[in-house]
């Protein structure tokens, strides 16, 4: 059979299996058999001319063990292992393979792998020949490419880049200097390696089983963006942090213990206990809570991960600024600080800017622009509308990374936000299907759910999120569960939750707290926290209905609100 590669000019079927031995052989690869396995079979098949059977479905098979049922559309492996594979062969060529003559690559998009050289051959003596006649259109295709290849050399990325989102460009003072030249290798995000689980003593047949339930860390993991998840036999050595865990097998009892190390400190950062009855009938319940558990108090944007990192920026700088732009990014819609809402869009947009496939900075800007019209900010000249510019961002993020879960809530808030309901909710299952143990996103969903009318419903989905790990709730969060209380007629354990919301500059806490306050008879309070709330957003004052109705649906919650706002003292036309 002829080598349709070297037909096309591109390397023959002999130099792509040497370049793809390399790989193999390499130390990341070897610790990996799932992404060399993956790498191996499509490689192999479009050599063998069928790269056209390369589907979700048959990768996930074929070359990672999936049972014949497997469906790719409900359990998204084949999705994750491919942009862990992007990832590593990234990291490869930035490295080790860094002198290697051919390079492989698995496009964004396509399963079928590419196989290029990586720098011009060494020519041979030079002789002196008519010069070949290239066809007119050819020369006018290489001009214009020289031409785009220059400007891109000027201003380091294509033109789109920025004004895809209608986005002025940032100032060069919102990251580093060096960030503005160079980024390193990979996706700027901090890596967690997770340790094969120990096991003591014997299990029964209906025992937590370790198989099952390490596959089921490490697949839960991988959803999370704003972590790389590394789970070799062999630990990373860029891993910033490492969680190690057990089970021991009791007669009666099986206790899983579980420690996250940050490795730059080699401390215990966290660790947790669970206990379970030996003979459990729900095992695969019982695996979901575990792993749920772990997930959202480690991985969360308010978990132990995100904390420590965020501590640690402020004493010290350092590390990918990509990462350090979503945690600035992150705190700053903790806060109704103007500046530190500056900071992040011109931090986001140089990032994404710079690296095009920052599919996590594009999620964050999308979150920055919809907070400028959730909040009112003014637009600088030349700015699209907020949510036209949120909805483009979301919907790049989506294009750069199709199984993120985060991206499709992105979409299903900022879709929300638009008034465009049913697509919201639309995108808001296929988060919640990509991402099951993703709390925050059940809790976005429920909600919304009650801000639309649907009160029973959404009290039940945040009630599932709230009770997932007993940790701290964010603002927001509370106030859907004030908001689903109050609408239920349960005014105690609405209060409750408005108690709960700390932060005296979040507008619709604030709101729950001063009715809350008046229907308990404290209307020297409720009056108090009316002032707050006209001094943090100032239209409140005579804008109330419109500012309710921003977010909130149904006219009969929104005429509620209004009606026991004006009791407590706000004035305006509430």
């Amino acid at each position: 059979m002829a080598d349709p590669a070297q037909s096309r000019g591109g390397p023959s079927e002999p130099e792509v299996r040497i370049a793809l031995e390399r790989i193999l052989a390499n130390e990341a690869f070897r610790a990996s058999p799932q992404l060399s396995a993956f790498l191996r079979f499509v490689v192999e098949a479009t050599l063998g001319g069928r790269g056209a059977a390369l589907k979700g479905y048959t990768i996930g098979v074929e070359a990672l063990g999936r049972d014949p049922r497997f469906n790719p559309q409900v359990d998204p492996i084949v999705r994750v292992e491919a942009t862990r594979l992007r990832r590593a062969l990234e990291r490869y060529y930035a490295g080790d393979g860094s002198g290697d003559p051919v390079a492989i690559a698995l496009l964004r998009g396509s399963y079928v792998p590419t196989f290029a050289y990586r720098a011009v051959r060494q020519a041979a003596p030079p002789r002196v020949v008519a010069p070949p006649r290239v066809p007119t259109r050819a020369l006018l295709a290489l001009a214009v490419f020289g031409a785009l290849m220059t400007l891109a050399g000027l201003i380091l990325l294509p033109r789109h880049g920025r004004e895809s989102l209608n986005a002025p460009p940032a100032t060069t003072g919102s990251i580093e200097p060096q960030a503005t030249n160079r980024l390193p290798p990979g996706n700027g995000m901090p890596t967690i390696y997770i340790e094969p689980l120990r096991v003591v003593g014997t299990p029964l047949p209906d025992q937590i089983a370790a198989g099952s339930l390490a596959d089921k860390i490490r697949d839960a993991f991988a959803r999370f963006d704003t972590v790389n998840v590394a789970f070799e036999r062999r630990p990373a050595t860029d891993a910033a942090y490492r969680l190690t865990g057990s089970l021991e097998y009791g007669e009666t009892a099986t206790t899983l213990r579980f420690q996250l190390i940050d490795t730059s400190e080699n401390k215990i950062a966290w660790s947790r206990s669970f206990d379970y009855p030996a003979a459990a009938s729900e095992q695969s319940s019982a695996e979901d809570a575990i792993v749920g558990a772990l997930a959202n108090s480690l991985l969360q944007s308010y978990g132990v991960i995100r904390a420590r990192d965020r501590a640690r920026q402020l004493a010290s700088p350092s590390g990918d600024p990509r990462y350090r732009c979503v945690l600035e990014a992150a705190d700053s819609m903790r806060f109704l600080d103007r500046a530190m809402h500056e900071h992040a869009r011109a931090c986001l947009e140089s990032l994404t800017a710079l690296d095009p496939s920052f599919a996590v900075g594009f999620e964050y800007l999308s979150l920055v622009y919809y907070r400028e019209d959730a909040l009112g900010y003014p637009p600088r000249p030349g700015d699209a509308p907020a949510l036209d510019r949120a909805l483009r961002a979301a919907r790049r993020a989506i294009e750069l990374a199709p199984a993120s879960s985060r991206a499709y809530q992105d979409l299903f808030v900022v879709l929300y936000a638009r008034h465009d309901v049913a697509a919201a909710f639309a995108a808001g299952e296929q988060a919640m299907a990509l991402n099951k143990y993703d709390l925050m996103t059940i809790a976005e969903f429920g909600g919304r759910l009650i801000m639309t009318g649907e009160v029973e419903r959404g009290l039940a989905m945040l009630r599932r999120a709230s009770a997932g790990d007993g940790g701290v709730l964010p603002p927001w969060q509370h106030f859907y569960l004030f908001l689903g209380n109050y609408l239920a007629g349960d005014m105690q354990e609405a209060a409750f939750h408005a108690g709960q919301i700390a932060t005296d500059d979040y507008p619709l806490g604030l709101v729950a707290r001063v009715i809350a306050a008046n229907r308990g008879g404290n209307g020297e309070q409720a009056r108090r926290l009316i002032e707050r709330l006209m001094e943090v957003q100032p239209a409140w004052r005579t804008d109330a209905r419109r500012l309710l109705e921003k977010s909130i649906y149904k006219p009969e919650s929104v005429a509620r609100l209004l009606h026991d706002l004006a009791a407590a003292g706000l004035p305006g036309d509430s």
